[in-house]
């Protein structure tokens, strides 16, 4: 049997923090440097509509490395400009699997002033 020997072990230096919220598969257009650094510049997204709208990025904020249940990926936070109105995304590129997502949050999917859900009593 195994006991540990040290009070501060950390058996998983990984980060396994899920994505918060829904994952829409984007098709993204995206420039890498030289030095292998990954720079979305626009993306392809199907609406409700089933219509593809084109999105431009317009900045991008930061990104980072991360790595969700072992998973590596790049998380990148960007600007665009949707129907005159500036907006902040979520994008994220998973490189085992070459797929580019659009993260929607939660509150995003929810009308404006209506609660996640109603519990009658």
């Amino acid at each position: 049997m195994l006991m540990p020997t040290g009070s501060n072990l950390n058996f998983n230096t990984e980060n396994i923090d899920a994505p918060k919220g829904r994952q829409r598969e984007i098709a993204c257009y995206s420039w890498t440097t030289a030095s292998g650094a990954i720079r979305p510049i626009m993306f392809k997204i199907m609406d409700e509509n089933d219509v593809i709208q084109t999105i431009k990025i317009t900045q991008v904020n930061y990104s980072e490395k991360k790595v969700y249940c072992g998973i590596p990926s790049f998380e990148f936070n960007c600007d665009a400009i949707i129907n005159g109105i500036r907006v902040n995304l979520i994008l994220q590129y998973f490189t085992e699997t070459c797929k580019w997502f659009l993260l929607e949050k939660l509150s995003d999917l929810l009308p404006a002033g209506r609660p996640a859900r109603q519990i009658k009593r």
